[in-house]
């Protein structure tokens, strides 16, 4: 079975955080994205201790693995979202909304202990799971 992957560093993409794993895997119709956090081009945390600014950029980055891989937001059936603090989780969902039409996708929300990374100024990341139809 064929595989096309995205490491990071694509144009408007954060760069690779490590050559350990890629940023999304496409296998036939399905496409897989890393947990995504909020780095800009340069590698830098967007929004330090902001829920909405992170979770925008968050999924930013997804929607440029999405794109990478020949999907979109339209075509993600899955999401994961881990957050730091669940005091965030209204915050989050805010942003949240407006990347996903409805009907949105199914979705898990936990609580974890994000890599500490950022001096531990890091408060979401989140993956999704697509299919493209046709």
């Amino acid at each position: 079975m064929n595989k096309e992957y995205e490491f990071g560093g694509g144009k408007g993409m954060p760069p690779a955080i490590s050559k350990n794993f890629s940023n999304g895997v496409k296998v036939g119709n399905f496409v897989f994205t890393a947990g995504q956090a909020a780095l800009n081009e340069k590698g830098e945390l967007v929004g330090a201790n902001d829920i909405k600014k992170q979770t925008h950029q968050t999924l930013k980055n997804i929607g440029g693995v999405l794109e990478s891989l020949g999907a979109t937001f339209n075509d993600v059936i899955k999401v994961t979202v881990w957050l730091k603090n669940f005091d965030d989780y209204q915050g989050m969902n805010e942003v949240y909304v407006k990347y996903f039409n409805e009907p949105r996708p199914v979705r898990a929300c936990v609580r974890a202990d994000l890599v500490p990374i950022f001096d531990d100024d890091l408060l979401v990341e989140i993956e999704a799971t697509a299919v493209i139809s046709g």
